[in-house]
């Protein structure tokens, strides 16, 4: 077997392989042998049929292409290795000529990965601002966080106010027109007024109601309203009000610090310091994931590289196919009713996530271009220190773990992936220059950034 390179443009690389009519003679026999075993031809033994009578059966060109086929596999992959080509497609295959008594010529198409030509990544600036919290956030989410503790005690002989928490029974009419309508219920459920996912008309008739009042709100059901029964139409909910309760909030003591830092804390000062750790660890991790992205973002818009279009389509593809299936679970409907309901066309949707496709291989592209410059590898004890983690978070031996997980090969591929990302993105960024200038205190409630107690 010989090859040698035909051409090179951009990521496609044209070989000339060529088999020795002796080499292609000795496929061919070893193809007539095992297409003789897998045939019932009459008067012969299964493996002893005479190539003529295949020949007649098959015809020679047919056994020609089975024996090709089963020569390729293993020279491709020779010629793989020989010019050291990283492939991202299948290959293209061309039989030029291919007779017997003659060297047989194939010509072969491989699309590898394209050239990278990296910035200098010591020259890239990135912002990293130090992390800080204001006083009055720290309150405000310890506040939010009793909040959301709070216990519901039944009040007599009140009216509803915005701060009750409410349980109610109530039928729902969908007023299909002035004359027909549905009606549906009884139901019940508990509305917490103070909350914003409130419907405001139903929070207004509330108001004022006494325990065994039955008030009335008409609802004006969006356009768009995935429900296409009621979308653009009034429904009117029948409210009969159960039960009134206000919020008690739990008092600052030690248990209460237990219950939502899960260890003990004796002090509210120390309970306040806690809660204000946690609080900047999240910001701190938001930024370090923002300029993290912003490294990377701007190695990659320095780069010289063209992203193969085989590349953008196999994302495209992924990311498609997500978005199916997020709709699918989340609205039960299709894609195209999706956008139908957005009134946005397909061809709008596919240039949206092409542009989305290309910037993702781009990065990709280039991480990997980085991690190779860099001599970035996995090694044997990086995975034992993934293994070590993922075990104490799902609370489980890491050894049974490990077990588990070398039964799938996908599994293993995606934490290798994440093991040379993250060590990829630490080299990164102690190449790049960072703007460490203070941030601005910050001026959103971060309560979420909290665990959640312990139930």
């Amino acid at each position: 077997m010989r090859s040698e390179i035909l051409s090179q443009e951009n990521n496609v690389v044209s070989i000339k392989l060529e088999f020795e009519a002796s080499e292609f003679a000795q496929g061919v026999e070893k193809a007539i042998k095992d297409l003789s075993t897998k045939v019932n031809i009459a008067g012969f033994r299964k493996g002893h049929v005479p190539r003529k009578v295949m020949e007649m059966r098959f015809g020679r060109q047919a056994i020609y292409a089975e024996a090709i086929e089963a020569m390729l596999p293993d020279a491709i992959e020779q010629i793989v290795k020989d010019y050291d080509l990283d492939l991202i497609d299948e290959p293209h295959v061309s039989i030029e000529k291919m007779e017997e008594g003659s060297p047989v010529d194939v010509r072969l198409t491989f699309e590898v990965s394209p050239e990278v030509v990296l910035p200098e990544v010591s020259a890239v600036t990135v912002h990293r601002p130090v992390a800080s919290v204001a006083d009055e956030i720290v309150s405000g989410t310890i506040e939010d966080i009793r909040a959301q503790n709070a216990e519901h005690s039944p009040v007599e002989n009140v009216p509803v106010a915005e701060n009750h928490v409410v349980d109610i029974e109530y039928h729902t009419v969908v007023l299909l027109d002035e004359r027909k309508q549905e009606r549906h219920g009884p139901d019940s459920t508990t509305l917490d007024l103070g909350q914003p996912s409130v419907r405001t008309e139903i929070r207004d008739a509330l108001l004022g109601a006494k325990k065994g009042e039955s008030r009335t709100a008409d609802v004006q059901v969006e356009e768009n309203y995935q429900d296409p029964k009621v979308a653009g139409r009034t429904v009117r909910y029948e409210l009969t009000v159960n039960e009134i309760k206000e919020k008690v909030l739990p008092e600052m003591t030690p248990d209460f610090f237990k219950k939502i830092l899960r260890s003990d804390c004796e002090t509210e000062e120390l309970f306040r310091e806690e809660i204000k750790k946690r609080i900047l660890e999240k910001i701190a991790s938001e930024i370090q994931g923002k300029a993290e992205f912003d490294a990377l973002q701007g190695i990659s818009d320095l780069s010289q590289l063209t992203v193969p279009e085989t590349l953008i389509s196999r994302q495209m593809t992924a990311m498609k196919k997500e978005d199916e299936e997020n709709i699918k679970k989340s609205r039960n409907m299709s894609l195209e009713e999706m956008l139908s309901e957005a009134s946005t066309t397909m061809e709008e949707y596919e240039k949206n996530i092409r542009e989305q496709a290309e910037t993702i291989v781009r990065r990709s592209l280039v991480l990997d271009k980085v991690a190779d410059e860099m001599g970035i590898t996995v090694e044997k004890e990086d995975f034992e220190t993934e293994m070590q983690t993922l075990a104490s978070s799902y609370k489980i031996d890491a050894q049974r773990l490990v077990e588990g997980l070398f039964k799938d090969e996908k599994r293993l591929m995606e934490i290798a992936n994440r093991i040379k990302y993250k060590k990829t993105m630490k080299a990164i960024m102690n190449t790049v220059q960072i703007d460490e200038t203070e941030q601005p205190a910050a001026e959103e409630n971060t309560a979420e950034a909290e665990e959640k107690p312990a139930e």
